[in-house]
């Protein structure tokens, strides 16, 4: 099972959690970008075993912290 949430209920909870990444913030093992979704993140709860997120490719730029050096 999944769920969805709108581009603004994820961006409100980025906001509360700044210091965070969007899996994190999702609890979910990684985020995946679209280039075709652009108002809902969906949240999917066992794909291979393990919990993902899919996500407008914007708004996971926008979110994308960046890796070590």
């Amino acid at each position: 099972m999944g769920r969805r949430l709108t581009v603004p209920e994820v961006e409100r909870m980025m906001a509360a959690r700044p210091e965070a990444s969007m899996a994190e913030v999702l609890e979910v093992f990684e985020v995946f970008a679209s280039g075709t979704l652009k108002e809902e993140v969906y949240v999917l709860d066992d794909v291979g075993g393990k919990r993902i997120a899919i996500a407008p490719a914007g708004l996971k730029e926008k979110y994308r912290r960046p890796g070590p050096e």
